[in-house]
């Protein structure tokens, strides 16, 4: 059953994972730079926000000093703030006497900080600290070594879409919550709390799902998808999110049975609404095999890394391999629009 995506209840301030929101600021220098223009895009991004106060002088000096190295790890930087404090900067710095920036990340304007971008506009690190933000930007760097590729099918992989908290926390409710199970095909009809089912789908043995009727933890998970998950669709895939099916914690143990092959995940009346499908590891660390493949697209596996989102067309052949040691964890979601 598709369900409308409620609007934010809450403004939550920037974390690590979320995108970061379009800033076009005038330069000191003059003129006007967009931090995500075509020649800034795809690189590391590092912002020196200087705040109202004599820490933010501090910060912007601390950066300067490792500019170089900041340049070496292939990040670009710039110092934002309302004061034209940026003279002696060997970066651009970038007017913002309303503060808009740090609002529009729900941040104190006053605070200086400093926010560490991913070459997809990702935060990757918010905080005062130079060296920890260096570390952070040669990490990045280093993840991302040029490789020749082959055939790939057309799936978005969005690093770190639940952070080590969320995951802790969703394994939790999976292993606490939800202890009535429900017959297969009934779905949610009368229910108002987790509960969870076995899933026979195509003969399968080893897949039980966790529904999720909580409140909280809907609202966690649609904060986390809306703010780094449903833009990067509309920038792939030239589609708008506005629906959603209740979410799922899978798991998947034991012996599979059943059939081998894939499916897609829309052919049934029912389901025909699924436009995108979500597949988020909670513990890749702690189970063997679980890979999904897209057998259309070539025999290629693909194993996220624990809290990495993989996003796909409903429409594409796909299957889950058989979990061979461990138990996998898996938060599942069927993603709809108005179209």
């Amino acid at each position: 059953m598709k369900v409308p995506i409620p609007p934010a209840a809450i403004a939550v301030p920037l974390e690590p994972g979320d995108l970061m929101p379009p800033v076009n600021l005038p330069a000191l220098a003059g003129g006007t730079v967009e931090l995500f223009a075509d020649h800034i895009a795809g690189n590391s991004i590092v912002l020196a926000l200087s705040g109202r106060g004599e820490s933010g002088r501090a910060l912007l000096e601390g950066v300067a000093a490792r500019h170089e190295d900041f340049i070496a790890a292939g990040a670009h930087v710039f110092g934002i703030g309302a004061r034209e404090a940026g003279e002696a900067l060997p970066f651009p710095y970038l007017l913002d006497r309303d503060g808009k920036t740090a609002k529009a990340v729900h941040l104190p304007p006053e605070r200086a900080l400093l926010i560490v971008l991913g070459a997809n506009a990702h935060a990757l690190y918010v905080g005062g600290d130079v060296a920890t933000a260096l570390a952070v930007v040669r990490a990045h760097q280093a993840a991302r070594t040029p490789v020749a590729m082959g055939a790939h099918p057309p799936v978005l992989i969005v690093p770190g879409l639940l952070g080590p908290a969320d995951i802790a926390f969703l394994a939790n409710v999976y292993e606490t919550r939800g202890k009535t199970f429900v017959t297969p095909g009934d779905g949610i009809k009368g229910q108002t709390s987790d509960y969870k089912m076995r899933i026979p789908e195509y003969g399968r043995g080893d897949r039980i799902d966790h529904y999720v009727l909580d409140r909280d933890v809907n609202a966690l998970l649609d904060r986390r998808l809306e703010r780094r998950l449903y833009p990067e669709i509309r920038k792939a895939f030239q589609y708008r999110i506005t629906g959603r099916e209740n979410y799922r914690i899978a798991a998947y143990e034991g012996s599979r049975g059943g059939e081998l092959h894939g499916h897609r995940d829309n052919t049934a009346p029912h389901v025909a609404h699924r436009r995108f499908a979500v597949s988020i590891n909670l513990n890749t660390e702690a189970f063997e095999g679980g890979e999904l493949r897209y057998p259309e697209y070539g025999q290629q596996r693909y194993r996220p890394a624990s809290g990495d989102a993989i996003c796909f067309s409903c429409s594409i052949l796909h299957e889950a391999m058989a979990v061979t040691a461990g138990r996998r964890l898996v938060v599942l979601a069927f993603l709809a629009g108005d179209t």
